[in-house]
């Protein structure tokens, strides 16, 4: 409560001091030099490094926040995508360690284009663009340390992050979801900087939460700057189980009183909320019997109505085709709602999905920016219209020269003509429609290449190219494409970053399968940097990610998964199971009440896969 208020009077005062410094008609200055190498020597009494589980006091956190945190194992830090994760500069600047600050600027003018920051733990380097630039588009990657834009108000540096993954607030279960945003303000004063950072999160925090932290400057630049990490088996009595993600169910913290015993402080001021911040909040202790019942009542969600998305759409929605270049050959077409990559080199490009195919033909014209050659392959990750709307118009308009003068050629007077589409063997059953009835799509939509189990592999542009088989995962004829030298991997709808995941059990999808080909895809990524980097994805749906966001989604549905088991095992239904709001924790990032896949769908679907298939329930108790 303290600590939230004195930064906020900080903060009112540094705005004040800052316009009486503007309207002081005092000589120009260049702007807040923080060079040098600094390290925190006044926190607020609640830092990153004296952590303690069930200690949510003074945080803004909303339901979600809770359920997330309560939830929260510490032995899912134990997960090798877990163990290297860099920091926010939220958790980095209010944690520990040394940092190192300095200037880049241009070699002729002297302009100043940057200011960088590096954080000793999780070797974190930070770029704080300073000449004007904008912020990337909603569809492009995110970071540890996000995207930052500054500017010098009078004698304070102030900066604004955009593009955050997830991480912590604190590494006690509460967390700061990848739609959070910052702004930050530097003030120096000889020796000292005073930083004051306000993190807005709208899926996790019901107001910003402020927090202030003090630097000394290093009178020595210090010897200790890097923080090696490799993952590795940390648990080796761990079951290989790819459906595991360490957790406690609703009301099963084994710590829950930990904090609140020791320190003598009612479990309800534990628990956090915004009303933890105010003085007022005291009343609601006078009465302990009613206020234990209401600690006992915020263990589990609430029975009001099902919180829907508070995410960025990344979608541009503005009838245009987006370029976003990805790394190596491959670059990923925005706007089509479902997300396309293609891949170019001295061949033809070769197309992964075609969207919808209501901007087929702009999607034609920015493949044909890219490259001068006709689309001469066309891989189709599933059946669904989202995927496969484009293919007969993105078929017209290529050419596969590979069956020009071969067998083929005389089998089939169109070998050649148009671009080839490859896919699972399922995905033209489902395409062609059964004898006697009319199919829903064009025979020239239709994948003419097919494998059946396993991969299917071709060596095209410069790079190999392989089609990997996810059985029953969304679907039963789901595939994901990885371009090995330029290390993307195109995931179709078993990853998206937009909602839950569309198991489509009618036609062959389950929960397990969905989690096995998240694993799969993750046994084939390697980080650069301390957990991000490396081998990019591009999702089916959503933005530009790596390795990370796979993992937490692997995560979330493995926890959803485990929660729904577990009423099942206890005789629960349907109707059971989406009353217990199991998703209560996911919902304001992936939820939906309306609209082609809802919240309720994705439990209802999760439900019926385990009752056809039990799976083994890994939770934590």
């Amino acid at each position: 409560m303290k600590i939230n208020t004195a930064a906020l009077v900080l903060l009112v005062l540094m705005v004040a001091s800052t316009a009486a410094f503007g309207q002081s008609g005092g000589p120009p200055r260049s702007g807040l030099d923080i060079s040098g190498a600094w390290f925190n020597s006044l926190q607020d009494s609640d830092s990153n490094a004296t952590i303690q589980l069930v200690s949510y006091g003074g945080y803004p956190l909303n339901e979600a926040g809770r359920m997330y945190a309560l939830t929260w194992d510490p032995s899912r830090m134990t997960l090798r995508q877990q163990q290297c994760a860099q920091y926010s500069p939220h958790f980095l600047l209010h944690g520990g360690g040394n940092y190192r600050f300095w200037e880049e600027r241009d070699p002729y003018n002297q302009r100043l284009i940057s200011i960088k920051m590096y954080g000793q733990i999780t070797e974190g380097t930070r770029t704080i663009w300073m000449d004007g630039r904008t912020h990337p588009p909603a569809y492009a990657q995110h970071t540890f340390l996000g995207f930052s834009t500054g500017k010098n108000e009078g004698t304070v540096l102030t900066v604004y992050t955009t593009h955050l993954k997830r991480n912590w607030i604190k590494a006690n279960g509460m967390t700061q979801s990848d739609q959070a945003t910052m702004v930050e303000h530097f003030m120096r004063h000889g020796d000292i900087i005073t930083y004051v950072s306000v993190l807005t999160d709208p899926v996790y925090l019901t107001e910003p939460l402020i927090r202030s932290t003090e630097m000394s400057r290093s009178r020595r630049d210090p010897d200790a700057w890097l923080y090696a990490c490799d993952d590795g088996e940390q648990i080796l009595s761990r079951a290989n189980d790819p459906t595991e993600a360490p957790n406690y169910l609703y009301g099963q913290n084994p710590s829950l009183r930990e904090f609140s015993d020791k320190h003598q402080v009612p479990l309800l001021g534990a628990l956090g909320g915004a009303d933890t911040m105010y003085p007022e909040f005291a009343a609601k202790l006078k009465d302990p019997a009613a206020a234990e019942a209401a600690a006992k009542a915020a263990l589990f969600p609430s029975s009001g109505p099902q919180h829907t998305s508070r995410a960025v759409d990344p979608n541009p929605h503005d009838g245009e085709i987006h370029v976003l270049p990805v790394q190596g050959n491959v670059y990923m077409l925005v706007g089509e709602d479902s997300n396309i990559a293609v891949q170019i080199g001295e061949q033809g490009p070769l197309v992964v999905d075609t969207g919808k195919g209501q901007l087929a033909d702009k999607v034609i014209a920015a493949i044909g920016k890219l490259s001068d050659r006709p689309i001469q392959f066309i891989v189709n990750t599933s059946f669904h219209a989202d995927h496969t709307g484009g293919n007969v118009k993105l078929h017209a308009a290529g050419e596969d020269p590979s069956l020009l003068g071969s067998f083929f050629s005389g089998q089939f007077a169109d070998a050649g003509q148009g671009a080839t589409i490859i896919g699972h063997q399922n995905v033209q059953n489902r395409m062609i429609a059964p004898t006697g009835t009319t199919a829903a799509t064009a025979s020239e939509a239709w994948p003419t290449d097919t494998y059946i189990q396993g991969r299917r592999r071709k060596y095209h542009n410069g790079e190999a190219v392989e089609i990997f088989y996810e059985p029953n995962a969304t679907t039963d004829g789901d595939s994901i494409v990885q371009f090995r030298r330029s290390d993307v991997i195109a995931t179709g709808d078993v990853f998206t970053t937009t909602e839950y995941p569309f198991i489509d059990v009618k036609n062959g999808g389950s929960v397990r399968g969905e989690i096995d080909a998240l694993n799969n895809i993750l046994d084939k990524t390697v980080y650069r940097h301390m957990g991000e980097g490396g081998t990019l994805i591009i999702p089916g749906h959503g933005r530009l990610c790596d390795e990370y966001e796979v993992s937490e989604y692997r995560d979330m549905i493995a926890i959803v998964r485990a929660r729904v088991q577990a009423l099942i095992d206890k005789g629960s239904g349907l109707d059971q199971v989406k009353a217990a709001r199991v998703t209560a924790d996911y919902d304001d990032r992936y939820g939906a009440t309306s609209g082609p896949w809802t919240t309720d769908m994705f439990v209802e679907a999760v439900y019926t896969s385990l009752k056809q298939s039990p799976a083994k329930t890994v939770v934590r108790k």
